[in-house]
């Protein structure tokens, strides 16, 4: 079974690299003069609008039921709607490679918040991914050479933030997700109930402008992200039903991957020996956390 999901690893990073190239378009919306929730708001409405188009062709648009609201209002706040706006106010003053090394805790913190929900059973797996996870960070945090600057360690901090965001997320969508949900459903109501709590937040903060904005290069990186969002919201809720949310969550590597190739191909960025040691201790963590996920899995599937 495991080795039948090997042939989704393309497909993961591929994915991965998609999503990756999210965290530099966020960098390149405030150098372009775009205030972040407007920002946010306009590719997730042209992203629902996008996805919504073959929803309604294949007869597979959100249904407005009391369960299917919830679960779209739900992921879309905490999948969409705080996180992705906190990444984009945080894009600029980190670099790249730090922003996307966030994201490889999102499926440790997923186990430490499924086992507190009683979802997940105790693993020494898991514990030990965590700390290693948690070390990572440390080690971005507390030596003075990790960081370009020390002032920057408050804006790591808050962006930690986001990863707790889409753990909750993955955490809440195991009670929540309607059975035989279509994908292109669930990725249409996401995004639209992302759309629609961003707006009175945009308006409200000031943040509202008209698209395409105030160049070329504004309107450019919204379309981007608008894509980026739409591809990889249908390429999450399809695979994780075919391979499981445990095996998904090395796609995790590649966003990590991929976001420091992004930042050295586009911002020049380079890092310091504290910041691969966090990544390597990072990468080990996940690499023990899902051995022992799939262990797990087939010794309870032997017993039913």
């Amino acid at each position: 079974m495991y080795a039948g999901k090997l042939v989704y690893i393309p497909t993961l990073a591929a994915l991965g690299v998609i999503y990756g190239a999210l965290f530099p378009v966020n960098k390149m919306s405030a150098e372009a003069g775009l205030p972040y929730i407007g920002y946010v708001f306009w590719f997730s409405l042209i992203a629902t609008i996008g996805l919504a188009i073959p929803a309604a062709l294949r007869g597979e648009l959100p249904r407005l039921t009391a369960p299917h609201l919830r679960v779209y209002a739900v992921l879309g706040g905490l999948g969409v709607a705080i996180p992705v706006p906190l990444l984009t106010f945080v894009a600029p003053k980190l670099p790249v490679g730090i922003v996307t090394l966030l994201m490889i805790l999102v499926p440790l913190i997923t186990y430490l918040l499924s086992y507190l929900a009683r979802i997940e059973r105790f693993r020494l797996s898991g514990v030990i991914g965590v700390l290693f996870g948690l070390g990572g960070m440390l080690l971005i945090l507390i030596p003075e050479v990790s960081l370009p600057s020390r002032d920057m360690v408050g804006w790591v901090l808050l962006g930690l933030v986001a990863p707790v965001c889409f753990a909750a997320t993955n955490t809440l969508a195991v009670y929540l997700r309607p059975p035989a949900s279509p994908a292109l459903t669930m990725a249409t109501g996401m995004s639209a109930c992302a759309t629609v709590m961003l707006a009175p937040v945009m308006v409200g903060t000031g943040h509202a402008y008209l698209f395409p904005g105030p160049g070329t290069a504004a309107m450019l990186v919204v379309l981007y992200a608008a894509a980026i969002t739409a591809v990889t919201m249908v390429g999450w809720f399809v695979l994780v039903r075919i391979i499981g949310a445990v095996f998904f969550s090395q796609f995790n590597y590649f966003i990590v991957l991929s976001g420091f190739g992004w930042g050295v191909l586009l911002f020049d960025e380079h890092h310091g020996a504290y910041v691969w040691a966090a990544t390597g201790l990072t990468f080990i963590g996940l690499a023990i956390f899902t051995r022992g996920a799939h262990i797990a899995g087939r010794e309870k599937s032997g017993r039913q």
